[in-house]
């Protein structure tokens, strides 16, 4: 009697195994690995390079900007080209108040040959509150390890802005707002 409720008992754990895994995709699972792997490899980070080394890996799935798109970076901005930058895409989940290092609202793609979207840089938004162009702000966020990242107020996106340019190199710097090597449409 023990032998057949110990043989059901382990078919029912087999049932629950596969049901469970079937029901996260392959890709589902890569994706939730591959996050952990970068918070893992933040939380040793000691200096902005090695950050920006983990956001270039991070951000590599997103210079398919059909990817992007399909993780929540589906809101193009009103302005739709910006001269040195790019086609702003906007995930509205992550415009929270937090700089999150993988998860910047914003992504900047800049047409490419036969009008293909190439992934250029990450970008991150913390709102301001009324935010008044005439206006002076200080302490900016608080953002990379160190002192190298500049955030600017942008009050035409609503806040403080940073550019990491971790998917074109730009000659002036990662961490400026715009980038001469961004081809116009």
């Amino acid at each position: 009697m023990k032998t057949i409720i110990y043989s059901k008992f382990r078919a029912l754990l087999i049932v629950m195994a596969i049901a469970i895994f079937s029901s996260c995709s392959t890709e589902e699972v890569s994706v939730e690995n591959e996050i952990l792997s970068f918070d893992f490899q933040l939380k040793k980070a000691q200096t902005c390079e090695e950050q920006i080394e983990i956001l270039t890996k991070a951000m590599r799935k997103f210079h398919n900007v059909e990817v992007a798109k399909a993780q929540g970076y589906n809101r193009i901005l009103e302005v739709p080209f910006v001269p040195g930058m790019g086609y702003h895409y906007l995930n509205p989940d992550y415009v929270d108040g937090k700089f999150d290092l993988l998860h910047p609202e914003l992504l900047v793609y800049y047409p490419g040959e036969n009008g293909k979207m190439k992934f250029g840089a990450a970008e991150y938004l913390i709102r301001i509150e009324n935010c008044d162009s005439e206006q002076t702000y200080s302490n900016p966020p608080q953002g990379f390890i160190g002192d190298e990242d500049h955030w600017h107020v942008n009050c035409d996106a609503g806040g403080w802005t940073l550019h990491a340019w971790v998917g074109l190199e730009n000659e002036a710097g990662v961490f400026k707002p715009t980038n001469a090597a961004v081809p116009s449409p």
